[in-house]
């Protein structure tokens, strides 16, 4: 009987997908500039520095949430979409194997 196997190791695809959620949802700009940064108000460029911090936390939390969420639920889809794939090839393949005498096709 035909050997019509293909096995893929998604685990450590899982493995590594989890290790980015984990890595960056704990990537997080420290609000200590941010709560002080009312002195800076007290000067025209100091405005303009509060402006730039303000943004650029509206955008590390945005960063934050896309990385850690949306990245690998898109990997996650990505690799069940390589095991029904490797399901499918495995349903369609006739495996030969290698011996010291040559090639032998089992039927």
């Amino acid at each position: 009987m035909a050997e019509n196997s293909v096995f893929m190791d998604t685990n450590v695809f899982t493995d590594i997908v989890e290790e980015i959620r984990g890595n960056a949802s704990e990537c997080v700009f420290p609000d200590n500039a941010l709560n002080q940064a009312g002195h800076l108000d007290t000067f025209k460029s100091g405005r303009t520095m509060h402006k730039i911090l303000e943004e650029l936390h509206k955008t590390d939390e945005t960063y934050r949430r896309e990385s850690s969420e949306s990245l690998p639920r898109a990997f996650l889809t990505m690799r069940d979409s390589m095991i029904a794939i490797d399901k499918a090839s495995a349903d369609n393949l006739t495996v030969e194997k290698v011996n010291a005498g040559g090639i032998k096709k089992y039927e």
